[in-house]
């Protein structure tokens, strides 16, 4: 059994949506792919942080800011009540780790972010929850949360009511390459679906499809715990993360050794740990983030919830009291300059790329709308070539 389409999308997070719902606006007709269902990966398994604070300077950040507004102004267009223009804290507890939040401010300013060290009175007005342990925070105004699960599930169905066709539940085993040419892709039933166009947007399982080809993207697969809570009585504006991310991000000038180790090591080594809670509409909260590098696997650990459980309580105490509704993981693909492919011309015609996305919920709808374009014909996007395939290589 054969379907013809115009362009098929392999891989339904918010890169793979978003990429559908463009390709379905300029009239081609698409079909949009997913072994299981939309955000059913990482994209619906993330707490939904729109993050400045750690982006490269150059590039990275001019990418991610023109991103950060695209998201905001796509939701908005949509009618996605899903976005929250709300900023970002930083918070440190211990005393050692002020230099640090110092240095760190310094480095992000340079970088082109209005970024400010505030005093625990300051934090305190901003979230009013704040435990006693809080010395103060880093605040960045145009950090934002998106409820991506819940933005995916939006874009899925205006994809379906336009015209598009979802494939919930099929696992596309191979791409179906002729000579140099990519004509469709075949899924595990038998069925082969043909397009002019085929997009992978699989994220860390793509090089299942791409090394027979010789087409393998160079990247880390990382896997990513989070966890939700019960409505809370309260809420937190901004998004917050800790002091832990001052590990994973060092500010220049700093040695890592002078910034306060967490509990990740002395539970489990291959663990690390960036300390993140974000309010839904609903009250409940989500909260995570333990992460493995070398992991593609999809379970939480007790491990990793133990850390985050413990440190994140640390920050807001009222946490402790919260029913946990569930626990989850996902895995994302890491590549060198944590930068995603978005890539039309990647080795074989008829196929590109959009995947590699770390922080996809930051730059997966914009990603989708820039691969669009390029696939069109109209290619002038200033940012494009930066995120070509070949700069991994």
């Amino acid at each position: 059994m054969t379907g013809h389409f115009d362009a098929i999308v392999v891989g339904a997070g918010i890169a793979g949506v978003s990429t559908a719902w463009f390709l379905r606006a300029e009239g081609l007709r698409v079909a949009l792919v997913d072994t299981h269902a939309p955000g059913w990966g990482a994209s619906g398994r993330n707490p939904g942080f729109l993050w400045l604070q750690t982006k490269a300077a150059g590039f990275s950040m001019a990418f991610s800011l023109r991103a950060r507004s695209f998201a905001e102004g796509f939701a908005r267009d949509l009618g996605d009540p899903s976005f929250r223009s709300c900023g970002g804290l930083i918070l440190y507890r211990d005393a050692a780790c002020k230099p640090v939040a110092q240095a760190f401010v310094a480095d992000r300013q340079a970088a082109g972010l209005p970024v400010a060290l505030l005093d625990r009175a300051e934090v305190a007005s901003l979230v009013p929850e704040i435990g006693p342990e809080v010395s103060g925070g880093v605040w960045n105004p145009l950090d934002a949360h998106q409820n991506t699960a819940a933005f995916i599930a939006h874009l899925g169905q205006a994809f379906v009511a336009a015209g598009g066709t979802l494939m919930s539940g099929s696992k596309v085993v191979c791409l179906d390459v002729d000579g140099s040419r990519c004509r469709g892709v075949t899924l595990a039933d038998g069925r082969r679906l043909q397009a002019a166009q085929v997009v992978l947007a699989t994220g860390p399982f793509c090089n299942d499809l791409l090394q027979p080809h010789g087409l393998a993207v160079p990247f880390r697969p990382v896997r990513l715990e989070a966890a939700a809570t019960a409505p809370a009585r309260f809420h937190l504006g901004p998004v917050l993360a800790g002091q832990a991310l001052f590990r994973f991000f060092v500010p220049a000038g700093v040695d890592p050794a002078t910034i306060p180790a967490d509990a990740t090591g002395r539970l489990w080594p291959d663990l690390g740990f960036t300390e993140q809670m974000a309010s839904l509409p609903d009250g409940s909260i989500l909260l995570g983030c333990a992460y493995e590098v070398g992991n593609t696997g999809d379970h939480a650990t007790v491990a990793g919830q133990a850390i985050a459980l413990a440190t994140l309580c640390r920050n807001v105490p009222a946490l402790a009291r919260l029913a946990l509704q569930r626990v989850w993981a996902g895995s994302v693909a890491l590549t060198a300059d944590s930068l995603p492919v978005v890539d039309f011309d990647c080795g074989l015609d008829g196929l590109a790329l959009n995947l590699g996305h770390w922080f996809g919920n930051l730059a997966g709808a914009l990603s989708g709308r820039m691969l669009t374009e390029a696939i069109m014909g109209r290619r002038g996007d200033p940012h494009l070539a930066g995120l070509s395939r070949q700069r991994l290589l």
